[in-house]
């Protein structure tokens, strides 16, 4: 019997029929000789580590770090029916085609199974770019031999067992060594998750401290051919600092001066013909930066509607894809593609019979490059003729047409225009202007807006303050014509701060690293590299999303901010172990994954350099915590002081209730601080008094209505109102003790003295 294994059930549907397999039985189907079973995600997963040293099942510090010699996986016990159904069919078969998706996650998906069965036949590989029923076909007549895939198994076992040793002992450490206790007080330590945090929280830093500076910029407004034009000014390099901006503001108004309704010169008029190149198809990568930022759609959200477009609606290629490009036996296939495009919309029909008419479809563009493919080639839409627009959701038809409309750009030729620069000479000073127009609209035609590209090096020239202005047309001149000034203003300007990550900007950020690396050998390693990132395309989106789970990120409108959580939980892994913090060691770890897939570097060896680094790690915790240097934080849920810590604080703060104990920083069971009375458990008389946190200190004043309905507890029937004087505040007739509540000895009253007492007698009845 030939075992097919997928990956979830639907896709088991899908290949069915092409495999003869009809007949439906318990978790697969089976016919012609041939059984389809699947696995419902992973079965397996990583054994626990107390399963390798049961005294860890308490975390106990002296016993990590925890480095399996001999790595075990174990049954997920809720899918244990299933596995049961794939482990029987394996041990019956006498051939395994492995049909999970196309990558390395699903390469372990299939080959844990296998193992952990023993299994030791003849396996092949399905390898599916999409769902439809052409390519299922194509798919089966080309089964890959399993040597082929098998590297790609090396590679996903290696990123699984280097996140359970960061994340299991980091974490485990830093909880243990660094936490409070308490529900919710995991301090979570990630391969990937740490540094994405930390880029987070360090932008947010710098945000916080970024002191705006004041330069100076000149607006100007000439004549040219009787028609007003605005220029920018060419500024003078003696006048620019090393950030390149003129901060003397005298200076630049004396050559505004100088200039006002004086006569200027055409110094340069150039016009040359250029063009843009259409942008690629889409990553997954690319297109969830699209979708952020032109829809504001988060990451993940765009990873499961891509998801459903091809397994669901068979309408888009695999998803999970980090490459821009196609292989060029497809090129052949575009045609059939169209038509598909134009039946599933047919208000597409005049832009397809446009592209079939034209010479298109005669050479291969560059798209199309076998050299720039790995596992994957670019998400683009499938000739499947049975796809209904009428059956998507709003998201899906949104992400569907991004991916047909950048799939159907690749033939439609490039955009070309005229730039034309003209230079303009006044007194001195030099003014430029540059302008399109264009003269074939060619992919523009379907993406009119500003490409991802567009927008980047738009923010780019922002930042540089560059020294030239667009306009949409220019009026025709030559060099020697009369340039007068019309206008001309001076521009006082601030410099910006960075700007806060969205979804899209974060995924950039991931995915090119080394924009955020400041050693420079290894920028210069990453920079090397073409995905020199944290993370992978199909992985990146649920590390964003379980940043928001475990509410160290959240949103303001489409940015994303460090929670007090995230900020403290940084600040804390910076100080017993940076490296974690540090994009480049994950960046780097993801290049030796690459080179275990390609052969070039043992799992084994790889496995060890971790190890040791983790141990490492382990060994600088226990010291630092030894030493008592750094204290204990709580659950870092909702507080922080203005420094950024979240550390217990050793301060202690006069009880305004009792008047005779301390107000002390406790961790509160729902994140965070709160303050209260060291007297709590005194056998002469608890004070039960408590105080919201504002700063790192007790927030006095928001605390006074629950201080004084203390008072009024030990007073039955009595009442406290909002008016009541606020205690804690500074006594009105001395000016040195604190107002403080009592009880009066005989009526039980409440009332509000001064901590001075005897030596000050302010008296003040609380208003019932």
């Amino acid at each position: 019997m030939k075992l097919f294994i997928c990956e979830k059930p639907s896709q088991a549907k899908d290949i069915a029929p092409h495999i003869g397999a009809n007949t439906r039985g318990d978790g697969c189907m089976t016919g012609n000789g041939v059984a389809i079973t699947w696995c419902v995600g992973h079965l397996m997963e990583q054994s626990p580590p107390e399963y390798y040293n049961p005294a860890l099942k308490s975390w106990d510090i002296k016993l990590l770090p925890v480095i399996p010699t001999t790595w075990h996986i174990g049954v997920k016990p809720d899918l244990k029916k299933q596995y049961d159904i794939v482990a029987r069919l394996i041990k019956s078969a006498e051939s395994v085609v492995i049909a999970t998706d196309a990558d390395s996650e699903g390469e372990v998906i299939a080959r844990e199974v296998l193992d952990h069965v023993g299994y030791t036949g003849l396996i092949n590989r399905l390898w599916l770019a999409a769902l439809d029923d052409a390519s299922i076909k194509k798919a089966l007549s080309k089964l890959l031999p399993n040597e082929k895939t098998l590297p790609l198994y090396w590679r996903g076992l290696g990123r699984a067992r280097a996140d359970w040793l960061a994340g299991m002992n980091l974490t485990m450490s830093l909880t243990k060594a660094f936490g409070t206790g308490g529900k919710g007080g995991t301090l979570h330590c990630g391969r990937v998750q740490t540094p994405v945090l930390g880029l987070i929280v360090r932008r947010e830093r710098e945000i916080k401290v970024f002191n705006p500076k004041k330069h100076y910029d000149l607006d100007a407004v000439f004549e040219i051919e009787g028609k007003p034009v605005p220029f920018n000014w060419v500024k003078p390099k003696g006048l620019l600092d090393e950030a390149g901006h003129i901060v003397d503001a005298a200076k630049v108004k004396a050559i505004a001066d100088t200039l006002k309704n004086a006569l200027g010169t055409v110094q340069l008029v150039d016009t040359t013909p250029q063009r843009e190149l259409a942008p690629l198809p889409f990553s997954l990568g690319a297109l969830q930066r699209a979708a952020s930022a032109r829809f504001g759609m988060k990451a993940q959200t765009v990873l499961d509607v891509a998801q459903s477009l091809y397994e669901k609606h068979k309408a888009t290629s695999y998803p999970r894809t980090d490459a821009e490009h196609l292989p060029t036996s497809m090129f052949a296939e575009a045609r059939g593609v169209l038509d598909a495009l134009n039946k599933v919309d047919p208000e597409l029909g005049s832009l397809v019979e446009q592209i079939k008419s034209s010479d298109a479809l005669n050479k291969a563009g560059r798209a199309f490059n076998d050299k720039k493919i790995t596992a994957h080639h670019a998400i683009i839409p499938t000739a499947n003729l049975r796809v209904i627009l009428k059956e998507m959701n709003s998201n899906e038809r949104v992400i569907y047409q991004l991916i047909r409309d950048r799939y159907l750009i690749q033939f439609l030729g490039d955009f070309e225009y005229d730039h034309t620069r003209i230079e303009v000479s006044c007194q001195s000073h030099s003014f430029v202007v540059t302008g399109k127009a264009p003269t074939r609209q060619g992919w523009r035609v379907l993406e009119p807006l500003k490409t991802e590209a567009d927008k980047a090096k738009a923010k780019d020239l922002d930042d540089a303050e560059t020294s030239e202005v667009a306009v949409d047309s220019l009026p025709q001149t030559k060099v020697g014509a009369a340039a007068p000034n019309l206008d001309v203003q001076v521009k006082a300007l601030k410099t910006k701060p960075p700007k806060r990550y969205t979804e899209g900007t974060l995924l950039g950020a991931m995915e090119s690293i080394d924009k955020v690396i400041d050693d420079p050998r290894l920028k210069a390693i990453m920079k090397g590299k073409e995905k020199a990132g944290i993370g992978t395309d199909a992985t990146r989106a649920s590390i964003i999303e379980g940043l928001f789970k475990r509410e160290y990120i959240a949103n303001d409108k489409k940015a994303i901010v460090p929670t007090d959580k995230g900020d403290a939980l940084i600040t804390l892994i910076e100080k017993v172990s940076p490296a974690m913090v540090d994009p480049a060691l994950t960046a780097l770890w993801e290049e030796l994954l690459a080179q275990v897939e390609a052969g070039q570097l043992s799992l084994e060896k790889f496995e060890a350099s971790l190890a040791k680094f983790v141990g490492d790690s382990v060994t600088t915790i226990k010291s630092v915590s030894a030493t008592g240097t750094v204290a204990r934080i709580g659950v870092i849920h909702a507080s922080s002081n203005k420094s950024g810590q979240s550390e217990r604080s050793a301060e202690e703060y006069p009880c305004p209730v009792c008047g005779k104990g301390h107000l002390r920083q406790l961790p509160s069971q729902k994140g965070g601080f709160f303050w209260g009375c060291n007297r709590y458990r005194e056998a002469d008389g608890n004070c039960k008094a408590t105080f919201a946190e504002l700063d790192g200190k007790p927030d006095l004043n928001t605390g006074v209505r629950l201080a004084n309905l203390m008072l009024a507890r030990k007073v039955s029937g009595i009442k406290v109102s909002e008016t009541s004087p606020k205690i804690g505040k500074p006594c009105p007739k001395c000016g040195t003790g604190k107002q403080t509540g009592r009880s009066h000895k005989a009526t039980g009253k409440p009332y509000v003295g001064c901590t001075n007492y005897p030596n000050c007698n302010f008296f003040e009845w609380v208003k019932i």
